[in-house]
């Protein structure tokens, strides 16, 4: 009976026997694909993969087209939608957050105004609202918390 050689390596060595092996297959299967040689069959019986099919400049074109076509419709349906969106609303709506919050909290005077309600009178989500308080509100010294929930302008 033969002995196999690999029974007496230790782990680290078959590691890099095996990371050895891998590379001297991809090295081969780069020199048939340079050489345009047949790939000798793999030896543990896996299957070979199939070669994809190339498509031809014809066909690339009218795929290319059909995609072109599709992004301008979809581009044109986007920029129907916006106008017809920006009319209904008309242009206080459209105006930065920041301001709009700023100003509703000038007009509220010393007492503040809630951000639920805040959150109503600007149409917003209140999670929006709160998060603004939050985030943008904090770098900005004239807006001062008078209670939980309620902000006010102080200038």
């Amino acid at each position: 009976m033969q002995s196999n050689p690999l029974t007496t390596l230790s782990v680290k060595h078959l590691k890099r026997a095996i990371a050895i092996r891998e590379r001297i297959d991809g090295l081969q299967r780069n020199l048939d694909r340079i050489t345009g040689a047949q790939a000798a069959p793999a030896k543990n019986g896996a299957p070979r993969r199939r070669k994809k099919r190339r498509m031809s400049a014809v066909a690339r074109a009218k795929i290319s087209a059909a995609a072109k076509t599709r992004w301008a419709n979809k581009k044109r349906k986007q920029r129907v939608s916006r106008s017809a969106a920006a009319r209904g609303k008309g242009r206080a709506s459209r105006a930065p957050l920041k301001e709009r919050i700023v100003q509703t909290l000038k007009t509220a005077g010393k007492s503040g105004v809630t951000v639920k309600d805040l959150a109503a009178k600007l149409g917003k989500s209140y999670g929006n609202i709160s998060v603004w308080f939050h985030t943008t509100a904090k770098g900005m010294n004239e807006i001062k918390k008078v209670e939980p929930g309620r902000f006010a302008w102080a200038s």
